[in-house]
């Protein structure tokens, strides 16, 4: 049986999901910070799923968040290398 460590696991855990898969690539096609407003009129997922799933792929490092005045601001984390291998498996699949 296949052994990861917590931080495999979680990581694992966030790619996993499509919402979060969605989330992803409608941040990388934006090119730009996204509030959670637009995140969810471009992917349909609900508000609360929406900032549930960010908060998880923030935490795995995939994307971060940058808080405007009161407002989150959200975009894929272009110093993460995992992340940068996600892009690139989108770009291959020409999503």
């Amino acid at each position: 049986m296949l052994k990861l460590d917590g931080e495999k696991k979680r990581f694992i855990e966030a790619i996993g999901n499509p919402s979060r898969l969605k989330i992803l690539l409608v941040l990388w096609k934006s090119d730009k910070e996204l509030t959670v407003y637009k995140i969810c009129r471009r992917t349909g997922v609900g508000r609360s799923a929406a900032s549930r799933h960010l908060h998880n792929l923030v935490e795995v490092g995939l994307v971060s968040r940058r808080i405007y005045g009161e407002i989150p601001l959200y975009t894929v984390n272009r110093n993460d290398s995992r992340a940068m291998a996600l892009i690139e498996f989108f770009i291959r699949i020409k999503l």
